[in-house]
This record gives C-alpha cells, structure tokens and sequence, in this order.
C-alpha cells in the first residue's frame, strides 16, 4: 500500500510539474500575442508597435531605431529587434530587469507582468545575436523558465491551441491519478485506527523502556514502579504470560516491595467508573490528595448537584435539564462511536451524568419553592384565602376572624404555598427563607469539611492535629455560626402566632444579625425584642469566649510541642551507636533500591526535611488567620446559593410576565405567538445557558474554596497514579 501510495504520489507529482509548464508557457503565448497582435516580424509594423510601447524615446531615436531596423534587414535578411519571453520567480524579478539592463548596457526593453502563484512573465525586447546571448545567460542564472515562441502570428496561435489541449488532457490524467490514489487510501481507513494504536504504544513502550536499569552485572534490566494493590494478581499473571510469549529464557520476577522513604511516596490512585470520573474530576482539578487522603469526590456526587439546585430551583428548568442529560445517557453509546463534534458538546457528554442529578435535584427543588417556569403549581389546594372583611389572607381552617390574618392549622403539605407567588410580601418572604436556608446549609457543608480533617488526622495518626487542629476549629465554627444555625432553627421552630405569645408585647420575630453583632459588641447583655430562649445572655457569652480561647489553641500548642519533639529526637539519636541504626531489624519493611544512576521512576532517597521553627510558626499563623477570617467570608460566601437562587426566580418572573402573560393581554395572535417564541429563546439561551453556568461554577467553587480547603491537598504534595496502559479508551 505505502509503495503504491508513494509511486502514484511520485507520478503525479511529474504531471503537475509538466501541466504547471504548460501553463506558464499558455500565459507566455498569450502575453506575446497581446502584444504582437496584427504584426508580423520583419515588418515595419512591428517596430512601430514595439516604439510606442518605448515611449521613453524622443522622436528622432524612435526614427532612427526604424532606419536601423530596415538597414539590418536589407543587409543581412533578418530584423534588428528580437524578443526573449519566460516566466520568473516575483521576488526575483527587479534585480532580472537591473542586471538585463546592465549586460546589454541599456540596449533592451523588459515587459514584465505579475501573475498568480508568485511568478512573473516577462518578455525582453533586445537587438542582436551577442545581446541575446547575454540576456539567455542571465535568465539561466536567475533560474528565470524561457519558453519557445513562434515568429509568425498563426504559428503562435496553433502553439497555443495545441498548448490548451494538452493542458486538457493532463487535468483528466491529474483527476484519474488522484482518484486511484483515493481508493487505495480507501480501502485501507478501517486500518487507520489500528495502525495510529500501535505507533502510539510502541511510543509508550519505548518511553517506558528508557526508564528501565541494569543490575551490577548489566545483564539484567530492573524496572521499578507503582501497581495498584487490587491489581497485583492479574499484574503477575501478565508477567508470566510475556515471558511465555517472548520465549524468554530467564525468569522475570516480581518482588512487591512496602511503602517506605527510598520509594518515596506512593500516587493518589481511585477507583473511577463513568459515573463517578466527572465528580474526581472536578475534585482534582482543585489539586491531587495525598496518598490516603479523604477523597471529596463521594461527598460532591450528592453535594454538588445539590448545591447547584438550590440555585436553579425550577421544576420545568429542571425536567429541561434532566431530558438533555439521559437523551445523551440513552445514546452515549452512539454518540462516543459517532464523528467528533464540537468542544462545547464534548464537554456536556462527558459531564452527561452530572447533569442528569443537577436536573433531578432542580426538580425536587423546583417542588419546594413551587415554581414550573415561574407558575406556582396548586397541587394540594392552597391552605390560605383571601376575604372581603380583610387585605390579608387567612388560613381556610383558620379563618373565624379574618381581620386576624390567623395561618392555617394545617400547613400546605409539601413546599411553599402556591398563594405566596401572588402575595404582596413574596419576595421578602422568599429572600428570608432562602438567606437563612444558605447559612445552615453551607454552616454544615463546613462542618463536614473539618470534621473530613479529623478522619485524615485519624487515619495518619497525627495526634497533635486532632488536638489542637480539629478541636479547636470546630468548637470556632460552632461557637459562632453553629450558634447562627441554632438561632435560625429556633426561630423557625416558635409560633409567633400563639396565645401566650399575642399576649406578650416582646415576642416578636427578632433580627438575628442584631442578636449576632449584639453578641460581640455588647457581650452579656440581650435587648428584650431580640430575646428566643432563657439564658441566652449567658450562652453566648460563654460561646464567645469559647471562640476567643479557640485563636491562641489553635496557634501556640502545636509548633511548640513539635520543637519540644524535634529535641527529644535529637537527644535520643545522640545517646544511641550509629551502627545500631544502620542493622537490619527482623520485621522491617526491605526498602532496598536497585537503582543505581536515579533513571528509574522511583524518587529515590529523600533527605529529612530540617525542622525550622520559625517556618513552622509562620506556617501556624497564616493557618490560624487564614482560618479564622475564612470562617467569616466562607459563610458569607455561601449567600450566593440565595442570590443566584434570587436572580434565577426574578429572571423567569420577567420573562413569563413581559413575554407570555403581556402579549396574552393585547389580544393580537401575531403578538403572542412572537411572544411565546422569544420566551421560548430566552429561556434556553439565558436561564437554560447562562444561569445554568453561573450556578454551576458558584457551585465549583463553594466545593473547591469553602468545602476542600479545610481538609483537602492541606500540603500540596499528592500526585495522581497514571498507570502504564496500551488500552485507548472508548471516549478517545
């Protein structure tokens, strides 16, 4: 096939050549003809055509350039003028016309014109044989083609008509060359994928053979390596079935050495499926878990699309959503073995999994705040009516006194109420909610955060983290916000609306951010109107000073106890022989290395980092600070989950009133069915594209920001397994 290829290639390389000269010496026959057009050589008509063109001579040159010519044709039979006609490279053609010029020493005439492909005909008027010989020379030099051309005007005119056909014909061999090299390319493109995998793998082994080293003896090769512990078994079966398959002579052996200093350490690897790869994406596009570490990704499976419905609550939006996602689920199969398509839909097939959950919890969410593309559903009959006795609503089972504006006794059984959407007081309502529903739900989002830090504590057994780290960080958070949280629970929790409290002049729903300035600002001390429960004074001066002795526990202890362990160490290495260190105890983990020049993949030995207090105590600070102003912003970080939540209703309101409800009033059909198109748009475009992304990276970064940050890739030195496969995967 590549011989073949390679010869028709070869061929029609020559045909293009030859038709490219032919073509050129078409332009040439043209150009001659245009201007020796009705004269003949030897006639005087030929000279007087050629002095116009040199309209540079005076008169009595031009005449005397006419005398010259008839004398030179009496005498010796032929014409003075003679012409050289070709074709040269553009970027050639001004030194061409300055060294013609120069040779014949100003006795010749250039006519020149810029064609296509970076070429330039020429024709050169000049007088003699000498002359002429000079001005073949210089074309030769500047590489400049000349082509024959005939004296007589019906000999170029059959050049040219021959010229043309030939040009024909050699188009059909040039057409038929390529459509035979076509085929045979054809019937070879089911192989193309075959063959581009095995020039990629024997790439990956040649890159993975570079790494290999010798033994003392340089006969053997040793390869060192990471092979996942679930993955041992079938690893040395392979093994053994290359050594059957190379008819390999000597053994190859697999020692499966422990974790220790001289291989450094080992790579984040976690089990992924297409379900869950998009969610480690997305955890490790913040950065690599240590070997060990808690993984996020379980925890954003449900965080994530969550978070994101919280803030795209609609039921119709996500039914949209969801539709979308399992339309690519159903045919993914399809789709993957399918031509490639755009970036943007490669991103929403890989993400197809994630989206389907962000559409199924938008739905659930939608059912709360009782909203299908901005139209409250009356599911369940709405528990509130409107009376003529009063402006305000009461509840149907609760409306003896409808002046009294009492709620209904049985509450609407599964979201919000249907006549909220159409109530005077619906935003406020709607913004007080969702502002208190952001604070509890991103409170706990922390919370799990660091308590995530006391498993990884746990699990590395760092003690001295559990103790003065998570301690002290979760008794700040909930001396704080978790107390914010209590308030809010408790406030939604009391019946504003009971006897005892219509009876009591100060129970009135109090502002919880005067109750929480209150509490640092003016310590002990609880206005009346912002009172909820017996002894809040007192708790939340104790929970102030809780989170004040929580700054200085989470700073000092810890470099100090670390100091205090790096000189025990020191003090015990210089009582203990250094021979004894260096013995072979029964039970240790062999960290032997056969490396000998550092080629292999292992990182080698690693010197002990040296303790440096200062840099610890620094490192402590910026923690603390870090910590404890990230406590503050973090939380206030969360109210965007209210404010795209708020811009999301808003938006469909506008939409639904100006674009659906409005041409409904005007009566016109042409009106509303334009109306209904561009909501249509505008629903895709903005609230289905747009605030779909909008949400999406806000909820990106409450995970990466506000969630990882208090236990994820704390150091930065994690680094993800990428195992050596000669296996493409499907999506690729």
């Amino acid at each position: 096939m590549e011989h073949s290829v390679k010869q028709i290639t070869t061929h029609e390389e020559s045909i293009e050549g030859s038709y490219e000269e032919l073509n050129e010496m078409r332009l040439v026959l043209e150009a001659c003809e245009d201007v020796l057009r009705d004269t003949n050589r030897g006639e005087r008509g030929f000279v007087t055509s050629l002095v116009k063109q040199m309209g540079a001579l005076t008169p009595a040159a031009a005449n005397a350039f006419r005398e010259l010519s008839e004398q030179s044709r009496t005498y010796s039979g032929k014409g003075l003028v003679n012409f050289i006609a070709g074709m040269i490279d553009t970027e050639r053609r001004a030194a061409f016309e300055r060294t013609t010029f120069r040779v014949t020493k100003g006795n010749c005439f250039v006519k020149s014109e810029d064609v296509s492909g970076g070429r330039t005909l020429f024709i050169v008027f000049l007088t003699g044989s000498k002359v002429r010989s000079k001005v073949e020379r210089t074309c030769t030099a500047f590489q400049a083609a000349r082509y024959p051309i005939p004296e007589d005007s019906e000999e170029r005119e059959k050049s040219h008509g021959a010229c043309i056909e030939r040009l024909r014909e050699l188009e059909l061999v040039i057409t038929a060359t390529k459509a035979s090299r076509a085929e045979i390319i054809r019937n070879y493109r089911d192989y193309l994928d075959i063959w581009r995998d095995f020039v990629e793998d024997e790439k990956t082994i040649l890159q993975a053979s570079n790494k290999l080293n010798y033994d003392t003896s340089r006969s053997l090769f040793i390869a060192e390596g990471w092979v996942a512990s679930t993955d041992m078994e079938e690893f040395t079966a392979c093994i053994k079935r290359g050594q059957l398959s190379s008819n390999a002579q000597a053994p190859s052996l697999v020692e499966v050495r422990g974790v220790g200093k001289s291989q450094g350490e080992p790579p984040t690897y976690f089990r992924i499926n297409k379900f869950t790869s998009v969610f480690q994406a997305i955890i490790e596009s913040y950065g690599i878990a240590q070997y060990e570490e808690m993984n996020p990704a379980p925890f954003a499976v449900i965080t994530f699309p969550f978070l994101f419905a919280v803030m795209f609550g609609d039921v119709g939006h996500g039914v949209i959503m969801a539709c979308f996602a399992l339309i690519l689920i159903i045919f993914e199969r399809a789709f993957q073995n399918g031509p490639k398509r755009s970036e943007f839909f490669a991103y929403c097939f890989n993400g197809r999994y994630i989206i389907f959950l962000m559409g199924l919890f938008s739905i659930f969410t939608g059912f709360i705040y009782n909203e299908v593309f901005a139209v409250p559903m009356n599911i369940f009959v709405s528990r509130w009516k409107f009376t003529d006795e009063s402006d305000m609503a009461c509840g149907i089972d609760n409306c003896e006194d409808p002046g009294a504006a009492n709620p209904p006794l049985k509450p609407y059984p599964f979201g919000f109420d249907p006549i909220w959407k159409i109530s005077k007081n619906s935003l406020a309502m709607f913004n007080s909610y969702k502002m208190k529903l952001s604070i509890v739900l991103g409170v706990t989002h922390m919370i799990v955060g660091i308590f995530n830090s006391f498993w990884n504590a746990v699990h590395f057994q760092e003690n001295l983290d559990i103790f003065f780290v998570f301690i002290p960080q979760i008794l700040f958070m909930c001396s704080i916000f978790g107390y914010l949280v209590l308030l809010i629970v408790v406030k939604w929790m009391t019946d504003w609306n009971s006897v005892e409290c219509q009876n009591d002049p100060n129970c009135q729903p109090p502002d919880l951010k005067a109750i929480l300035i209150g509490m640092f600002m003016s310590p002990g001390h609880v206005p009346p109107e912002n009172t909820l429960f017996r002894g809040q004074a007192v708790v939340q001066v104790i929970l102030l000073l809780l989170a004040l002795v929580c700054i200085p526990w989470m700073l000092l202890p810890r470099p100090l106890l670390l100091r205090r362990r790096h000189y025990h160490k020191i003090r015990y290495e210089s009582l203990v022989p250094s021979s004894s260190t260096e013995e072979h105890q029964p039970g240790d983990t062999d960290d032997t290395v056969f490396v000998k020049k550092g080629e292999g993949a292992g990182d080698g030995d690693k010197p002990e980092k040296e303790f440096n207090f200062q840099d610890i105590f620094v490192g402590q600070l910026i923690h603390t600070i870090e910590f404890v102003l990230g406590a503050v912003s973090n939380t206030a970080s969360y109210l965007r989950l209210w404010a795209l939540s708020l811009a999301h209703s808003e938006l469909s309101d506008v939409f639904l009133e100006k674009l659906i409800f409005f041409p409904l009033s005007s009566g016109n059909i042409v009106i509303v069915l334009v109306g209904f198109l561009v909501w249509i748009a505008a629903t895709l475009g903005v609230l289905m594209g747009m605030e779909s992304l909008s949400a999406f990276l806000h909820a990106l970064r409450l995970h990466w920001v506000e969630f990882q940050n208090k236990f994820y890739n704390i150091h930065g030195t994690g680094r993800k397994f990428i195992p050596l496969t000669l296996k493409r995967s499907e999506e690729e």
